[in-house]
C-alpha cells in the first residue's frame, strides 16, 4: 500500500510538473476519444461514475504534453467502433491490433504488448502452463480474446465469467482449476484486491498483440501528433510512472524464479572455473617467468662483476691518469669537503692526500696555497677564477702559486661542486721578470727613440725662426707669423710632455661602482655636434643599467680616445655602431665604424708608444687606453678590414 501511495505522489508530481512546462492548451482543438466503459485497469467507470484507468491517466497526460484540449468518453466497446467508423469520435484511446484491424484503422506507435498468460494457485503444482490445461476447468472473460485461444487447444472444460474479478474468486475457492486471460489486467485485479500472496503465474505469455491507439483511415496528421506526445511522455518517464501506477510490477512464474537462480548458479560456476583456469595459467606463467628471471639474475649477476671489475679499473686508470698529470688537482664537493688530491698536489704542497680527502677547506690550511674566499664565492655562486696567483712558503723559501678555479658540473648540468688547479710557477715568475725587464729596455730605446723625433721637430721650427728674428725683425709678416707659431710649437711639446707623463706616471686607482651605459650616453653627447656636423650616424640602443668596478675617470678616458678614432678615420657619411653584452662574468662594449681601416702592415703597432697615422697625432692614445684597461682588469681587442671598417672590443671582467 505504501508503494502504491508513493508511486500515485510521484505521478501527480509529474503532472503538475508538465501542466507547467508544457505548452499553453488550444481550447479551440477539442479532440474527442473513446473508450470502453467496463475494462479495468485499461479504462472504467468506478462507483462514483468517475472514468478512470491506464488508458485514461494516459490520455490526460498526452493533452498537457500536446497542449491540446481531450474529450473522453465512455461507451460500449461496439459503440467505440461504430463511432470511430462514422466520425463521431477521433480516436479510441486502446485497441489490439491485428492485420484485420490495421485494415480498418490507422494505429499509432504500440504503447504496449498485451499477452495471455495462465493463473493458477500457489499451490498447484501440475498445472506448469496452457499447454496443462487438457481436461481442465478454465475461466475466462467473456469478452476476451482468451477462449478462442483455448478452443484451439482443445479438451479444455471453458467456464466464461463476466469479469476477472469472479474468475479469481473462483479460483481460489477450488471451483475452477485455472484462469486465462489478459496479463495486465489480471495484475491489476489481483494487486487491488491483494490476492496476489494466493495465485501465481506459470507458463509462458501465448497470444501477443500489439496495443495502441486507433484512428480513422486517413488521419495521419492528428495520430502522428499523438506519436510525438507519446514519445516524449516516455523520454521524460511519465508514462513508466502511469505503468507502474496500474499495474504494479510484474509477478514473475515461479519457475522463472528458479531458472534465475540456476542461471545465477552457472554464472558464478563458470567465473570460478575461469578464475581457476586463469590462476591456474597465471601460475605456469609465473613459474616461467621465476625460472627466466633466475636466468637473467644470474646474467645479471654476472656481468654485475665484470661491471664492477671494470669500474674497478676504469677507476684505478683514472687515478693513474689524476696522479700522472703535472699540475696540482683537488676537488670538493658543495660543502667544501676535499673529494679528491692528485699526487703533484701532494708533491707541489707536500701534504698528505689521505689526511685531507674528507676535511673541509677551512680545517686544513688551504688559505696558505689559495685565495678561500675565491673559493667560497665559487661553491655558492658558481663564479670561476683564472690564472690566480698566490705567494706561499715552502722549505722556508717563497714561491709563487698560480691556480684556475672553476665550478663542477654532473651530468644533468647541477652544480656538485668546485675543482682547482695549480702549479709552481716561480721559475717561470723569475723568467718573466727578467723577459719583461729586457723588453722594457728595448721598449724605453723605442721610447727614447720616438720621443726624440716627435721633440726635435718643434724645436727645429722654433729654432729656425729664433736664427732668423735678428735678420727679419723689421718684417711685419715675419712677426705676426712667429708670434702664433712659436707658441703652436711649444703647446705641442707641452701636450706631448703631459700625455708622457700619465702615459709613464701610475696614478692611483679610484675605484668605485658606476653605470657604464649612462657612462657612454654623456661621451656621446660630448662629440654630438662634431658627430652630427660630419653627418655620421651612432646607433646606441640600450637603455638598461649594466654597473661596473672599476676607475670611472680611466674608462671614460678609454671610451674617449676609441671613440675619437672613430670619428677621425670616418671622411665624410658614416656609421658608428655600439654594442653593450652584459654575461655572467664580463661586460663586453663594442665600437664599430665603417672608416678607412687599419693597414696590415700597422696592425702589430697601434698600441705602441708614438705610433701614430694621423697628420697631428702623438701616438699616446691607443697607448694610454691599453694601459688603463690593464689596470682596470679589462682587455682590448681590435679587428680591422683595411679601407672598410674597425672594430674595438673592450672586455671588462666582473670579479
Amino acid at each position: 500500500m505504501r508503494d502504491r501511495l508513493i508511486r500515485i505522489a510521484s505521478l501527480l508530481i509529474i503532472l503538475l510538473f508538465i501542466t507547467s512546462n508544457s505548452y499553453c492548451i488550444d481550447t479551440e482543438k477539442i479532440i474527442t476519444i473513446g473508450g470502453e466503459k467496463n475494462y479495468p485497469p485499461f479504462e472504467y467507470l468506478d462507483s462514483d461514475g468517475e472514468y478512470r484507468g491506464f488508458n485514461v491517466d494516459l490520455m490526460k497526460a498526452l493533452a498537457l504534453e500536446m497542449g491540446v484540449e481531450i474529450k473522453l468518453v465512455p461507451m460500449d466497446w461496439v459503440d467505440a467502433h461504430v463511432s470511430l467508423q462514422n466520425g463521431s469520435i477521433d480516436a479510441i484511446q486502446g485497441m489490439n491490433y491485428n492485420d484485420t484491424r490495421l485494415a480498418m484503422y490507422d494505429f499509432s506507435n504500440e504503447y504496449l504488448k498485451n499477452s495471455l498468460v495462465c493463473f493458477v494457485r500457489k499451490d498447484e503444482s501440475q498445472i506448469l502452463g496452457v499447454d496443462s490445461l487438457k481436461e481442465r476447468r478454465v475461466a475466462v472473460q467473456r469478452s476476451d480474446f482468451a477462449a478462442y485461444a483455448l478452443a484451439d487447444r482443445g479438451e479444455i472444460e471453458v467456464v466464461f465469467f463476466s469479469d476477472l474479478d469472479i474468475a479469481f474468486e473462483k479460483l481460489i475457492k477450488n471451483e475452477v482449476d485455472a484462469v486465462v486471460g489478459n496479463k495486465l489486467t489480471g495484475l491489476y485485479i489481483l494487486q487491488k484486491n491483494r490476492s496476489i500472496d494466493s495465485i501465481k503465474i506459470v507458463g509462458n505469455d501465448i497470444s501477443f498483440t500489439s496495443y495502441g491507439m486507433a484512428f480513422k483511415k486517413g488521419n495521419k496528421e492528428v495520430m502522428n501528433d499523438f506519436n510525438q506526445g507519446l514519445e516524449n511522455l516516455k523520454k521524460k518517464g511519465t508514462y513508466y510512472n502511469i505503468y507502474e501506477k496500474w499495474f504494479g510490477k510484474e509477478i514473475k512464474p515461479a519457475w522463472k524464479d528458479l531458472l534465475n537462480i540456476l542461471y545465477a548458479l552457472s554464472l558464478i560456476i563458470f567465473i570460478a572455473i575461469l578464475i581457476n583456469l586463469f590462476f591456474i595459467r597465471i601460475n605456469s606463467i609465473l613459474k616461467k617467468e621465476v625460472e627466466m628471471r633466475t636466468v637473467d639474475l644470474k646474467i645479471v649477476n654476472d656481468e654485475l662483476k665484470q661491471n664492477q671489475q671494470i669500474i674497478k679499473e676504469s677507476d684505478k686508470y683514472k687515478e693513474q691518469i689524476l696522479n700522472g698529470i703535472g699540475n696540482g688537482l683537488i676537488t670538493f664537493d658543495k660543502n667544501g669537503v676535499i673529494t679528491t688530491l692528485n699526487k703533484s698536489c701532494e708533491n707541489l704542497l707536500n701534504i698528505n692526500s689521505e689526511e685531507f680527502i674528507g676535511m673541509r677547506y677551512d680545517e686544513v690550511g688551504l688559505e696558505n696555497y689559495i685565495n678561500v674566499d675565491h673559493l667560497r664565492e665559487c661553491l655558492k655562486f658558481e663564479k670561476q677564477f683564472s690564472f690566480q696567483e698566490k705567494r706561499y712558503y715552502k722549505d722556508n723559501k717563497e714561491n709563487i702559486l698560480s691556480y684556475i678555479l672553476k665550478p663542477l658540473f654532473d651530468l644533468n648540468n647541477e652544480n656538485i661542486g668546485a675543482v682547482i688547479t695549480f702549479n709552481d710557477i716561480t721559475e717561470i715568475s723569475m723568467l718573466r721578470k727578467r723577459l719583461a725587464e729586457n723588453d722594457k729596455m728595448n721598449s724605453l730605446g723605442t721610447l727614447i727613440s720616438r720621443m726624440s723625433h716627435e721633440i726635435r721637430n718643434p724645436l727645429t721650427s722654433i729654432k729656425a725662426y729664433i736664427d732668423l728674428l735678428p735678420i727679419k725683425y723689421d718684417n711685419v709678416e715675419f712677426r705676426k707669423k712667429i708670434t702664433t707659431e712659436i707658441p703652436t710649437e711649444i703647446e705641442r711639446l707641452n701636450g706631448l710632455l703631459t700625455d708622457l707623463i700619465d702615459y709613464s706616471k701610475p696614478k692611483k686607482l679610484k675605484k668605485e661602482n658606476f653605470d657604464i651605459v649612462q657612462l657612454v650616453n654623456q661621451i656621446i653627447n660630448i662629440f654630438a655636434s662634431e658627430i652630427e656636423s660630419k653627418g655620421i650616424d651612432i646607433n646606441y640602443l640600450d637603455k638598461s643599467q649594466k654597473f661596473l668596478y672599476a676607475d670611472m675617470q680611466q674608462i671614460k678616458q678609454i671610451i674617449i680616445n676609441i671613440l675619437r678614432n672613430s670619428i677621425d678615420a670616418i671622411k665624410g657619411d658614416g656609421v658608428i655602431r655600439i654594442d653593450m653584452e652584459d654575461t655572467q662574468e664580463e661586460i663586453i662594449l663594442s665600437i664599430l665604424d665603417n672608416g678607412r681601416g687599419i693597414a696590415d702592415d700597422d696592425f702589430n703597432n697601434i698600441f705602441d708608444p708614438f705610433f701614430t697615422t694621423k697628420d697631428n697625432g702623438t701616438g699616446l692614445g691607443l697607448a694610454i687606453c691599453y694601459q688603463y684597461a690593464k689596470e682596470n682588469n679589462a682587455n682590448i681587442n681590435i679587428d680591422s678590414k683595411y679601407g672598410e671598417w674597425t672594430k674595438v672590443e673592450l672586455i671588462f671582467m666582473k670579479s
